[in-house]
């Protein structure tokens, strides 16, 4: 005699009995009758089938799941809508009654890992009513005109790159600086406009446009989330690229309008801002940070979440390699492993590179200069140290040996701890130089710590003083005389030339050199010695603040 038993049938918690939708849940339809249905409850969206968004609008929290089934009829019976309603609370779209309803639009939003929005306007009627001039600048004959610009501005730049190197090697005054950021701000806000206009030129609707801080640079921004009831991947990826396409045209438009100018504070203005601005276009187009490269990205490849998936199958990656253990996948292909490895590094990468950049603006203007980049190097370690925490969470889950763990884990502290102890990194110091009208050129940097590091005899190469290049002008030594306590202008220290009102307390020293070095006055690094990294990291975000 056999037994037979039955599974026990599933238990509903009470407020899915009677189904409603979650507080500010909206059921959008595709765009122009065409595309997806998407399901919106605050800032997520969630595609959903036709059926299932027939069901959704049944929702009153009156209808128990016999009702909706025979309202519904067709293919639906209680036991499909049960289903679908347990889909639907576990993604947590249904109202539970605890849940407060979120803002539609939060005026101020924080983006991890180091972006904050605020909305400045949502888009309405007015935007809506232009979309037959949107279909117009966004049309083929269009595109095609402003592609030819665009090579014409590449070709405006490669012509001109003489003095391009100029600028980029110079330090901009006062005026041409706040011009050019003046200029980007509003080259930013026509980008983001661009993703508005091609969105609504496809039928979909721009939720907010506004300013954020992207790694503490301002930028404006335009939420194009909508475009995922568009009626297929194109149109997609064409609003997020449209950003980039309009920025890039306006560089080349700005490179093209330089050519044929003189030397000057319009000509310098100009390329800087077309400069800037190819260098903006292609940072949004790398899609391993939330930009538009990565939303056509995604929107190619019609994956939702592509980015944080990855980078999820990725950890896990390292985590079987590392420790071992069974590891569930996110996504199915290979590719998406290899994809969420350059997600995780990328952010560290371009912290890297702005660092490295401005790290001698930062150490030439004393200890606020250093705090900054402090904060920068604390940010970074933030983000090492968050990703490990995330990885080993997921080996605790993965059920691998402690003893493999405990192992891989000593190993990689001991690599660490031998590379900051014995590995000799090349510590410099950065300072400043200047030429008096008698031609002597002599080395000066605040007085401080960093000061007090400098020696006779020690290597210094001198570099120009520009906001984004620094090209090497010559080779010195530090001379024999002592240093002598002088006033110098504050521009000696930026990029910025900000007149010789603001003076600087500094320590000059000597310089043997076999020429005048040209430009006459510019950056310079002191090579102090080689000593281990741990040492350098001292030297630099330690003492500065050490109060005794």
């Amino acid at each position: 005699m056999s037994a037979v038993t039955t599974s026990p049938p599933p238990t509903f918690p009470a407020h899915t009995m009677r189904p409603r939708l979650a507080p500010s849940a909206e059921v959008h339809s595709p765009a122009d009758g065409q595309g997806e249905w998407v399901l919106q409850h605050g800032p997520r969206y969630v595609r959903i089938t036709p059926h299932l968004a027939q069901l959704v609008q049944e929702f009153d929290g009156e209808r128990d799941h016999e009702t909706l089934a025979t309202r519904l009829g067709g293919g639906w019976n209680a036991e499909r809508v049960s289903n679908a309603v347990l889909r639907l609370d576990d993604m947590r779209l249904l109202d539970d009654g605890k849940t407060a309803a979120p803002p539609v639009a939060p005026r101020f939003v924080l983006v991890p890992p180091m972006t904050l929005q605020l909305t400045l306007l949502r888009p309405g009627r007015t935007m809506q009513a232009l979309r037959p001039l949107f279909a117009l600048l966004f049309s083929r004959g269009a595109v095609a005109v402003a592609g030819l610009g665009i090579l014409l501005g590449m070709g405006a730049m490669a012509a001109q790159w003489d003095a391009v190197r100029a600028t980029l090697n110079s330090p901009l005054s006062a005026a041409t600086f706040v011009g050019v950021l003046v200029a980007l701000l509003i080259g930013v806000s026509i980008h983001e406009l661009g993703h508005a206009a091609v969105l609504i030129r496809y039928g979909g609707r721009p939720s907010r446009i506004g300013v954020m801080l992207f790694y503490l640079m301002p930028a404006f921004f335009c939420d194009v989330s909508d475009a995922w009831r568009l009626p297929n991947r194109r149109q997609r990826v064409h609003t997020a690229l449209a950003g980039p396409a309009v920025q890039t045209s306006l560089a080349a438009a700005s490179a093209l309008a330089a050519w044929p100018l003189a030397d000057g504070g319009a000509k310098t203005c100009l390329l800087f801002f077309a400069v800037s601005s190819y260098a903006t276009a292609l940072l949004n187009l790398m899609p391993f940070i939330k930009l538009d490269g990565y939303i056509a990205l995604m929107s190619h490849v019609d994956i939702p979440y592509l980015r944080d998936r990855s980078m999820a199958d990725a950890r896990r990656w390292i985590a079987r390699l590392l420790f071992g253990g069974t590891y569930q996948r996110e996504l199915p292909t290979r590719w998406t492993i290899v994809y969420g490895l350059a997600c995780l590094a990328f952010p560290l990468y371009l912290l890297g590179t702005a660092l490295n950049t401005w790290l001698g603006t930062f150490q030439r203007v004393g200890w606020f200069g250093i705090l900054l980049a402090a904060c920068g190097l604390s940010y970074a370690a933030w983000i090492v140290i968050r990703g490990a925490l995330r990885l080993s969470a997921e080996v605790a889950e993965a059920g691998a040996r402690r003893s493999r763990v405990a192992a891989v884990c000593a190993l990689l502290a001991a690599a660490v701890a031998t590379a900051a102890l014995f590995v000799p990194v090349r510590e410099t110091v950065a300072a400043a130089y200047i030429t008096d009208a008698s031609g002597t050129t002599r080395l000066v940097l605040p007085q401080g710590d960093a000061a007090e590091l400098v020696r006779p005899g020690q290597q210094v190469t001198l570099r120009t003083n520009g906001l984004i290049l620094n090209d090497p002008v010559a080779t010195a030594q530090v001379g024999q005389a002592p240093a002598q306590s002088v006033q110098v202008s504050v521009s000696a220290y930026f990029p910025l030339d900000m007149g010789d009102t603001v003076g600087l307390d500094s320590a000059a020293f000597p310089l043997n050199l076999d020429r005048t070095p040209v430009p006459a006055a510019g950056t310079a690094e002191v090579e102090v010695s080689h000593v281990p990294l741990w040492k350098s990291l001292h030297h630099t975000y330690v003492l500065p603040f050490w109060p005794f």
